[in-house]
C-alpha cells in the first residue's frame, strides 16, 4: 500500500492509476472528484470530512482541492486488490460502483492512524501489508458489485503431480521455465497440462511461476545482503529494471524499499506503529 498526500501535480490534471485510490479529506479539505461516465458526461462528487471516496483503477479522473496537504490518499495496487476481492467475494467477476462520497468509519479510523505515523516514517512494510489487506477486503465488500459465485474447480492435476510441478519450479526459478518442461515432468501435452494446472490452482502456469519468483525475491531481499541485480538474476529476471517493475506491480514496493522496510521491521520489537511507510 502506498501513502501520499494530494499534491500540486495531482490537482486539475487527469489521473489514471493502476491502483485503487482511497481519498480521505481532512477537516480543512474542500475536495471534489470528476470522472467521465459511460454516457460521456462528467460526474463530480464533493468529498468533505467526514466523507471518503474510493476511485477504481484505470478510471480517468481529476481532483481539485485547496492548496496544502488536505487529503490523504491510500493506494492499493490493482493486482493485490483483485486477489483479495476475489477471495472476499467468492467470485472472479466484480465491478466497482460509481465513485461517490460516502461515510465510512473504518476507513476514517485507519486513515487517522496512518496519518499520525506518516510524518515520522515509522510504518513497517508488514504493518502496511496488513492494513492493505484489511482495506482491500473492506472496499470489496462495500464498494464492489460481485458477479455470480464461481464453482469450485473439479478435476485438475493429481496431488503427486502438483507436488512434482511445484518442486520443479522451486528448483529452477533462476532459469527460463517453459510450459513444455512442466508438462513433460508429469507426462502430459502442454495443452492438457496448462488446462489441468489452472483447474487445480485457478492460475495459469505463467502466473504461478511469476508469483513464485516474487515470493523468493522477498525472501532474498529480507534475508540476504545480495545486490538487487543478483536477486533479480537468482529469481529468473534478465534485467534489474524488469525485475523492479514486476516486483513493484505485485507488491506495491520497489525492491530497495521492501528490503529497507523488512530490515527495519526485524531490527526492533513487534510494534503496530513501527517501521517504514513509503515506497
Amino acid at each position: 500500500m502506498r501513502i501520499a498526500h494530494l499534491g500540486a501535480a495531482d490537482l486539475g490534471s487527469v489521473r489514471t492509476r493502476n491502483s485503487v485510490d482511497i481519498l480521505v479529506p481532512k477537516e480543512t479539505a474542500n475536495l471534489c472528484t470528476t470522472h467521465r461516465m459511460e454516457a460521456a458526461r462528467d460526474r463530480t462528487a464533493y468529498v468533505r470530512a467526514p466523507l471518503v471516496a474510493v476511485v477504481p483503477p484505470a478510471l480517468p479522473h481529476s481532483l481539485a482541492d485547496r492548496p496544502g496537504s488536505n487529503t490523504l490518499i491510500l493506494s492499493i495496487a490493482e493486482p493485490f486488490f483483485s486477489e483479495t476481492a476475489r477471495a472476499a467475494l467468492g467470485s472472479d467477476e466484480f465491478s466497482f460502483v460509481q465513485p461517490h462520497a460516502a461515510t465510512d468509519s473504518l476507513i476514517r479510523e485507519v486513515a487517522d492512524a496512518v496519518d499520525r505515523e506518516f510524518p515520522s516514517h515509522r510504518l513497517a512494510a508488514s504493518f502496511l501489508n496488513a492494513l492493505a489487506a484489511l482495506l482491500a477486503a473492506h472496499v470489496a465488500r462495500n464498494y464492489v458489485a460481485a458477479g455470480p459465485a464461481k464453482a469450485m474447480p473439479t478435476g485438475g492435476l493429481a496431488p503427486h503431480k502438483m507436488r512434482c510441478v511445484r518442486t520443479f519450479v522451486a528448483e529452477h526459478l533462476g532459469e527460463t521455465i517453459r510450459v513444455e518442461q512442466l508438462a513433460a515432468e508429469v507426462n502430459l501435452s502442454p495443452f492438457h497440462f496448462a488446462r489441468m494446472f489452472k483447474q487445480s490452482t485457478e492460475q495459469s502456469p505463467h502466473l504461478y511461476i511469476l508469483l513464485q519468483r516474487i515470493q523468493r525475491a522477498k525472501e532474498l531481499l529480507a534475508g540476504t545482503d545480495s545486490p538487487i541485480i543478483e536477486v533479480a538474476a537468482d529469481v529468473g529476471f534478465r534485467t534489474q529494471g524488469h525485475f523492479t517493475g514486476v516486483f513493484h506491480r505485485y507488491t506495491g514496493f520497489t525492491p530497495k524499499v521492501f528490503r529497507t522496510s523488512a530490515r527495519e521491521a526485524s531490527s526492533r520489537p513487534i510494534d503496530p506503529s513501527g517501521g517504514h511507510h513509503d515506497r
